[in-house]
């Protein structure tokens, strides 16, 4: 079963949009970790999101995955930019 992990992402007061855009592209950029069957992340365009203003979905190819995505080197540098800019939500769940 393939493992879908979301993050919401809320800016902490002074984080700019560009700042926010610019976490969105590092996001994308993790497509190449080991395990990455896709990456989606975005702006919010509703006020559905409890004050989260940017998302990203992660699909990985198990829950096996999780432990060495998490862990590895680039995305622990996006990880440490996102925690100094943002509040986040993370959600994990398998799905065939």
């Amino acid at each position: 079963m393939a493992l879908v992990h979301m993050v919401w992402l809320t800016p902490k007061a002074g984080v700019t949009n560009q700042q926010m855009n610019d976490i969105v592209e590092s996001i994308l950029a993790l497509k190449h970790l080991p395990g990455v069957i896709s990456i989606s992340a975005g702006s919010n365009l509703t006020d559905r999101a409890n004050g989260a203003s940017h998302g990203a979905t992660i699909v990985l190819e198990s829950l096996a995955h999780l432990p060495a995505y998490i862990d590895h080197p680039d995305h622990q540098k996006v990880g440490l930019v996102i925690r100094e800019c943002c509040e986040v939500a993370a959600l994990d769940y398998e799905t065939e």
